[in-house]
Parts: structure tokens; C-alpha cells; sequence
């Protein structure tokens, strides 16, 4: 079939799609596309001057590709992304098309892709990516996943069909072994942490998601433990150990709800990074970022100089101001991610005011047993203000009841908002918590509410 034909039916349905408002032909392209020409992503692919970067793992795939479109736009890149976050394939495919003229020109000099861990081994072979990156592996959408090492080897699977260059969080021990995966262990980057301020709180932990030896299934020992699984291990059966990084944050300066402030070594060499994000989880994000950059060619002090600059991705600690409140809206997942968000903005607050919104939807993952696997205990001070809504509202009442924290469920996510923004007193600051589906009603109701380009940072 011709080119320019799928290009035309594909271009029209998004626009059909969007004037009908049944979504933002983020996908349906996409969809069509791969009845039409199964193989259409990759011809398009094949295009870009500077080949293809893709971005996946549990945590931090959304923020971290923004941070690298960033860089490499600073850096005199034109950037072709699916900054929507569509990161199946046909998302993917969608983010082409909308980019191609008919006659399949692309513009950008790169392509850039943020892929969902299950789906990376259906898109690599024909996109056939240089350069891979792999933020972490943690429990999530278990209807979907499964358990990690169903995860890792789908993973393993898609980069065996590549010569790219692999960019692993070396603190991670899951991620660390797909190493083996490469097609050449000169191909294979780390990055990861050396320190972190010594003051850093002492939050009990989830549960390890991934304590056992990649290649012997003994129990790992670990010297350091940032969060979760990740941190500093040994096997004390076989020879598997951490890796040493090439890219590493060897000292922090300082972190608080604000950002933080840390060093850089890349390849031995410091780099001061002032980052406006929070939280240890975007400390990884923009080490990933860093690696990423210097695998490319881009200087570190370019990376940190666009750090610096960095403005959080949709939904990923967006703040605004509302009704003369500051509201923050925090996306949460998995134990982990909403483990971090507490311990990073919530726990050391005093009274602070939190609305959980939490759905069930296919986007979501259907199981929401995660929430029993936070230490509400720990993390929510007994003064906070704590309200739930959302489809699987009652079931965030339940856990917080267990964990002896009072709150009161919102049926409808509307009335939950306006509630919320009421109990905060005027110039004080209030959380919303919201799993995907939620957050993507909850970001609309607010925009409707005031004007999104003067609110939100």
C-alpha cells in the first residue's frame, strides 16, 4: 500500500478522532496503521539522521524522556517524542505519524520514545533503537506484569533484538544483570548512586521487590538501601555485586521539598547539578538523564545547565495555585512511587491536607492490593486532614483505618476537589494523590476551574 495513503487515512482519523472528541488521536493512528502497514513505524524510524532512543522501567519513564528531550534540545536536536505518554506501540506509531508529512518526511533529527516495559519487545526490532535506558524494575499492575522477572526477561527479550547501547541503573539489581542481554559488553552504561545526605530520613521501607540474586536466587545483602530494593548489593553465593557507575551522584549538597542540589561524576569527572525536582526518584531520573547525554555525545555541564531548567511532566509534581491555596498533584502507582511521594512531600509536614484519588481502570491495573503494601503508619502525620474519592475510594478509606489514620471518603471526584481546596486555609498547601485515570479527570477539572498556562509550573 502506498505511503502516502496510510499517512492520509491515519492523519484523518486523528483529526476525526479529535473534532469528535472521543480523544486526542494519541493512538487511533496508531490502531489503523498497523491493519494498514504493519511495518510503518520503522520505515518512518528509519528516517532520522540520529537514530532512535527509547526509555522504559516502572518509575520516572515520563519525566525522564522530558528531561532528555530537553538536554538534546539544548544540544541542537530536533526531538520527536510521544510526549502525551502513549508508550504502547501504537502510541508510539501515532507519534510518528502526527510528526511525517505524506510523503513520510520527518523534520526531527531524532527520535525519542518513553515504552511501556511489556510492550519494548514489540516495537525494537522494527524501530531498532541505538540507545536503550532502563530506570528500574518495581511491582506494578500485577494483572499485567506479573512478577518482575516475567518483566526483566520481556525486557531481556526486546533488547537481544538490538545493537543499542544500554544505559542500567546499577543500583537496582533486577535492571543491573540485563546486562547480559547486550549484544557486547562494551555497549553497556551504568549509572546510580554514591551517597546521599547523611541526614536523609529514616522511613521504614516497602517491601523488597527485588532482594534475591538475579542469577542464583540467594538472598542479596545490602550495604545501602536508598528506597525500596535500590542501593548498594552483593550475592553472597555468586559473584553478581553492584556495578560501579559510570555515571554517579557522589555527594548531596542538600534536598528538600524545593529540589535538590548534588555532584555528578561522569566518568570520574564532578558536575554540580542544581535539579527543581523532589525526591531521591527524580534524583534517579535526572542521573538517567545524564548518562543518557553523555552516551550521546552532550556535555555534562549542557545536561546540568538544562536540569536546572527542568519543569515537571503532566501530572508528575505539578503545582498550582488555586483559590489562594497551593495545591500539588503528585502521580502515584505502586508502593514505591507512593511510598517516596509521602516521604517527600507529605511526612514531614505538620497537618497536612492529602486527597487520595484512586481508580481501577484498564490504564490504572486493575489490582489495588499495592495500597496495603505503603506504611501509611509511618508516613502520614496523625494531625493530617486526609480525604479519599475515586473508584476505589472506599478501599483507600479501608487501608488508611488499618493504619489508624482517620479520613472521610468523597463519592464524586469533583465534589472531592472543591472539599479539599475548602479545608486548606488560605496560603496553606494541600496534596492531591491521584493513580493515572484519576489524575488525567482531576488535571481537567482543574483546568476548566482557571487558566492552566497561568497556574500550573
Amino acid at each position: 500500500m502506498p505511503l502516502w495513503f496510510t499517512l492520509a487515512v491515519t492523519k484523518a482519523a486523528a483529526t476525526l478522532s479529535r473534532l469528535l472528541g472521543r480523544g486526542g488521536g494519541h493512538a487511533l493512528p496508531g490502531v489503523i496503521a498497523e491493519r494498514l502497514d504493519p511495518r510503518l513505524a520503522g520505515r518512518l524510524a528509519a528516517s532520522l539522521p540520529h537514530g532512535v532512543i527509547m526509555v522504559t522501567g516502572t518509575n520516572g519513564k515520563t519525566t525522564t524522556t522530558k528531561l532528555i528531550a530537553s538536554i538534546l534540545e539544548a544540544n541542537g536536536e530536533r526531538v520527536l517524542t510521544n510526549s502525551t505518554g502513549s508508550n504502547l506501540k501504537r502510541g508510539i506509531t501515532s507519534a510518528l505519524i502526527s510528526a511525517a508529512s505524506l510523503r513520510g518526511r520527518l523534520e526531527a533529527t531524532v527520535g525519542l520514545f518513553e515504552v511501556d516495559e511489556a510492550s519494548l519487545r514489540r516495537v525494537t526490532g522494527e524501530l531498532k533503537p541505538d540507545h536503550i535506558v532502563v530506570l528500574n524494575l518495581f511491582r506494578d499492575q500485577l494483572d499485567r506484569y506479573g512478577e518482575l522477572d516475567t518483566t526483566a526477561a520481556l525486557i531481556g527479550e526486546g533488547i537481544a533484538a538490538t545493537t543499542a547501547r544500554l544505559y542500567l541503573n546499577a543500583d537496582d539489581p533486577l535492571v543491573a544483570s540485563l546486562h547480559r542481554y547486550a549484544s557486547s559488553p562494551d555497549l553497556v552504561h551504568y549509572f546510580g548512586v554514591d551517597e546521599l545526605p547523611p541526614d536523609a530520613p529514616d522511613v521504614p521501607p516497602t517491601a523488597s521487590d527485588s532482594d534475591r540474586c538475579p542469577v542464583c536466587r540467594s538472598r542479596l545483602e545490602f550495604s545501602r538501601t536508598f528506597y525500596g530494593h535500590i542501593g548498594h548489593y552483593a550475592c553472597p553465593t555468586c559473584d553478581v555485586v553492584r556495578p560501579t557507575p559510570d555515571v554517579a551522584v557522589t555527594a548531596v549538597d542538600s534536598a528538600d521539598a524545593t529540589g535538590s542540589r548534588f555532584t555528578v561524576a561522569v566518568d570520574g569527572r564532578p558536575t554540580e547539578v542544581v535539579f527543581p525536582l523532589a525526591g531521591t526518584y527524580n534524583m534517579y531520573n535526572a542521573l538517567a538523564a545524564m548518562s543518557l547525554a553523555h552516551g550521546c555525545g552532550v556535555a555534562p555541564a549542557v545536561a546540568a545547565e538544562t536540569l536546572a531548567g527542568t519543569v515537571a511532566a503532566f501530572g508528575r509534581v505539578e503545582e498550582l495555585t488555586l483559590d489562594g491555596r497551593r495545591l500539588f498533584l503528585l502521580l502515584v502507582k505502586n508502593p514505591v512511587g507512593l511510598t517516596q511521594v509521602l516521604e517527600t512531600f507529605v511526612s514531614r509536614e505538620a497537618a497536612p491536607h492529602l486527597l487520595f484519588a484512586v481508580s481501577d481502570l484498564d490504564a490504572d491495573g486493575r489490582d489495588v492490593s499495592w495500597l496495603w503494601d505503603v506504611p501509611m503508619e509511618a508516613l502520614i502525620p496523625s494531625d493530617a486532614v486526609v480525604l479519599t474519592t475515586g473508584i476505589r475510594g472506599a478501599d483507600m478509606t479501608l487501608r488508611l483505618h488499618y493504619a489508624g489514620v482517620a479520613s472521610e471518603e468523597v463519592e464524586d471526584v469533583p465534589s472531592a476537589v472543591e472539599r479539599l481546596v475548602r479545608e486548606i486555609p488560605v496560603g496553606g498547601t494541600g496534596y492531591i494523590l491521584p493513580t493515572y485515570t484519576a489524575m488525567l479527570a482531576i488535571r481537567k477539572l482543574l483546568a476548566q476551574r482557571t487558566s492552566m498556562q497561568e497556574v500550573w509550573r
